[in-house]
């Protein structure tokens, strides 16, 4: 009972956390309502750019780490994305889409929908719906495929 409830605890902060930071470059985020900008005083609208990093940088932030690297997590979890939801793989598939969404955050628009792909059946397996994962590969190779283009130096 306990370790349900610490579970569930680290689940909802993590949830709460991810919340919170939501990204306006990210393309899942809701649109603004345009009526509500045209009536907004000029210091509303004098808000800052969004933070975006290079695409090196994103990669980097993906595939860096060698054992430890966002890449290596999102293949020894994504096995995870097709089981039942247990406690413990709860946690592993909260860990992995929010540590791909830290990413997401400030990566550049052009990197944003292959991120959601890669993202997509780990948000799904936590949300309980079905999980679809024909799109998971082809994201997550043009993911590659962008730091590749970029000029990104893959270490392994």
């Amino acid at each position: 009972m306990r370790q349900s409830l610490l579970t569930a605890t680290a689940v909802l902060a993590s949830a709460l956390l991810l919340s919170s930071c939501a990204s306006t470059t990210d393309p899942s985020a809701e649109a603004s309502d345009t009526s509500q900008s045209q009536t907004e005083s000029p210091a509303a609208t004098d808000a800052p750019e969004p933070t975006v990093v290079t695409v090196e940088q994103t990669c980097a932030g993906f595939y860096d780490g060698g054992k430890n690297s966002l890449a290596k997590r999102v293949s020894s979890t994504f096995a995870l994305t097709s089981e039942t939801v247990t406690d413990e793989s709860g946690v592993e598939l909260a860990t992995t889409r929010d540590k791909i969404a830290s990413v997401q955050r400030f990566a550049e628009p052009e990197l944003q929908e292959n991120l959601n792909g890669i993202k997509a059946p780990f948000q799904a397996a936590l949300e309980g719906v079905d999980v679809v994962t024909t799109e998971f590969q082809p994201s997550l190779d043009a993911f590659r495929a962008q730091c590749v283009d970029a000029g990104y130096e893959f270490t392994s």
